[in-house]
Order: C-alpha cells, then structure tokens, then sequence
C-alpha cells in the first residue's frame, strides 16, 4: 500500500469514526477518552503515539479508537504526513475531549 492509500485511508477511517460518535452509534469507554486527553495535551508525532497506547488498558486494546490511532504513529512518523490526516485526527481528539 502507498503511503497516499494508507494516509486516505487513516483520514477516512478517522472521520467515519467521529460521524459515529457525533450520531450516537459509538461511545468511547472512560479510558479511551483518557487516552484522547492524554494526546490532545502532547506534541503529536510518531513516537509520542506510541508512548501512549504503549500501556493503554485492555477496554482500549479491545475500543474501536485504538484501530484509528494505532496506525496513526506510523503516519506522524512521515515528515510528509498529510496535512488533511493530521487535521482529521485531531478533529477526532478533539470531540473526544471537549472539556479540555
């Protein structure tokens, strides 16, 4: 897979998963929206997406959050990442965690 593909991909992921959650069809568990505050607070790259979902709690290996961000270290990890990726996931974060 190309890197476009992959980076269509994440964005599409990321903006399917946030449509879901703005209609009520998914619900983030308590830790995953510890993990998107814990990320919404950092500087964003590859390695830093790794450190946090290195030791995330078995409800986030099994939440659907972690199949968006997971992949998402190894985009930040480009210097070239996709802009439109970044924004998505942030967008994402962000709704997640309105009252930071």
């Amino acid at each position: 897979m190309t890197m476009k593909v992959f980076a269509e991909a994440l964005r599409r992921d990321a903006a399917a998963l946030l449509e879901q959650y703005e209609a009520g069809r998914w619900a983030p568990e308590q830790a995953e929206r510890e993990l998107a505050e814990g990320l919404a607070r950092g500087q964003w790259d590859g390695a830093f997406f790794r450190a946090c979902l290195r030791d995330v709690p078995p409800t986030v290996r099994s939440g659907r959050l972690i199949d968006v961000l997971a992949p998402a270290a190894d985009a930040l990890d480009r210097g070239d990442v996709d802009r439109d990726v970044v924004l998505q996931l942030r967008v994402l974060v962000d709704a997640l965690t309105p009252e930071l």
